[in-house]
């Protein structure tokens, strides 16, 4: 997360990435997630990442669980097993690593068929809740008293981590495990 202090120069950062990296801020066609003229009088809309059909408004897919591929839902995984690695199942601060997800996140969606792109978003973010739940449930029931951000042993999370009803959350493969290839 970027920390603004008493200077403009944060400020003037924060502008410029809400801008797409650009120092003037107009608006120009066909870049990045910038919307046009054109874009909102059709209602291709995009959304910051220029992914167009995210829009959760009125839209029945928001909340819908989709297939999504293995090769996300294996990211999802290894996200959610950095997070409890490095930051003891915290988001963590790193900003490199967030928008790296983002952006494979963004990619993956536009190779969906639009009406899909959403309900992806949805099944992939109740994917990653899961596994986190799951997880932090383990590690309470191993290390009592263990709350999120407190250190947690490696070999606690190297033994969570291995267990087939966690792993079986991405594959699905288990009848004991809420694995995201059924429709929940």
């Amino acid at each position: 997360m970027m920390r603004i202090g008493n200077n403009s120069q944060g400020i003037w950062q924060l502008f410029s990435r809400m801008n797409g990296g650009n120092k003037t801020f107009g608006r120009s066609s066909g870049t990045g997630g910038r919307n046009t003229l054109e874009d909102y009088l059709s209602g291709h809309r995009k959304n910051s990442y220029g992914v167009e059909g995210m829009c959760v408004t009125n839209n029945p897919n928001a909340r819908k669980i989709i297939n999504v591929s293995d090769e996300m839902k294996q990211r999802v995984f290894n996200s959610v097993k950095d997070a409890f690695y490095k930051y003891y199942g915290m988001s963590g601060d790193n900003e490199v690593e967030w928008e790296e997800m983002a952006q494979a996140k963004s990619n993956y969606y536009k190779t969906l068929k639009k009406e899909d792109r959403v309900a992806a978003a949805w099944t992939l973010g109740q994917l990653e809740v899961n596994i986190a739940n799951k997880v932090s449930s383990a590690v309470k029931a191993k290390v009592p008293g263990w709350t999120c951000g407190k250190p947690i042993p490696s070999d606690v999370l190297d033994e969570i981590f291995a267990d087939e009803s966690i792993t079986s959350m991405v594959s699905g493969k288990s009848a004991g495990a809420k694995g995201l290839d059924v429709k929940i």
